[in-house]
């Protein structure tokens, strides 16, 4: 991961205010729009995390898969033995 420092502007919007991220930053962390983040204040710096989003179903999780091309049926993995996602 590249070293990025850049500077933004605390802003006024609405009662609150708000700082620009710059699309560099959003690029190399991949950030969504509307993207929920925690915020943590740590030895007087604001510290902004992604929250990870988590699958909710088998659709979700494979939602950009790609066939390639390497099965012509579906595998049997038995039945379930932990916290599977249901079908």
């Amino acid at each position: 991961m590249t070293l990025i420092k850049e500077s933004t502007r605390l802003s006024q919007w609405g009662n609150s205010k708000a700082a620009r991220i710059p699309s560099r930053v959003i690029k190399q962390l991949q950030l969504d729009d509307n993207q929920d983040m925690t915020v943590t204040i740590e030895n007087g710096s604001v510290i902004l995390t992604p929250v990870k989003k988590k699958v909710a179903n088998i659709h979700d999780l494979f939602r950009n898969w790609q066939d390639d091309g390497q099965r012509d049926h579906e595998l049997d993995w038995g039945s379930s033995e932990g916290d599977e996602l249901p079908w």
